[in-house]
Order: structure tokens, then C-alpha cells, then sequence
């Protein structure tokens, strides 16, 4: 699962392109704020800027490879968070 600044959609949608990572599902216009830095994206006067929210299947030969992606563009300081969680069935 990826949260992120809406700005940063079309990026990701290009890097699961690069990495020929196809299925995906995606949210806009999530509210929320950090655990500890960054400021709240809640779509309002005062806070206007919101997130998106992405769950992405990775193979887990792939993994390493869509973090290390992930983790550059995370660098450029716009807000990008990423977490692992196993799949354990799906239909």
C-alpha cells in the first residue's frame, strides 16, 4: 500500500509502467496527515492539498526493486509512503 501527494499520481503510474507492474487499484482525494512530519492534506481552506492511496500487487521478486523506485522518489520531498502487507489468498 502507497500513500502519496495527489501531485505525485502520473510518476507512479509511469514507474509501475517502467516496472511492468500492472494491477493496481487507486483512491484520490484521501484526507490524512504523517505520524510525525509533513502537514495534513485534507482538502480544505487550510489545509488544501490532498493524498492518494494505491494498493499495488508486487511478485516478491520484485519487491526490492519497486522499493528502491519508490524510496527515489520519495527523496524528492513530496510526501510518499510505503508498506508491506503479504497477500495471503486471492480470487
Amino acid at each position: 500500500m502507497i500513500t502519496y501527494n495527489e501531485v505525485l499520481s502520473e510518476r507512479l503510474i509511469h514507474l509501475l509502467d517502467e516496472l511492468e507492474l500492472r494491477g493496481f487499484t487507486r483512491w484520490n482525494g484521501v484526507q490524512g496527515r504523517g505520524t510525525t512530519t509533513g502537514e495534513p492534506h485534507m482538502g480544505n481552506h487550510i489545509w488544501p492539498s490532498l493524498n492518494g492511496a494505491m494498493y499495488v500487487v508486487v511478485e516478491d521478486e520484485q519487491l526490492d526493486a519497486f522499493f528502491d523506485a519508490l524510496s527515489e522518489l520519495d527523496a524528492q520531498g513530496r510526501g510518499l509512503r510505503a508498506f508491506v502487507s503479504p497477500v495471503e489468498r486471492a480470487i
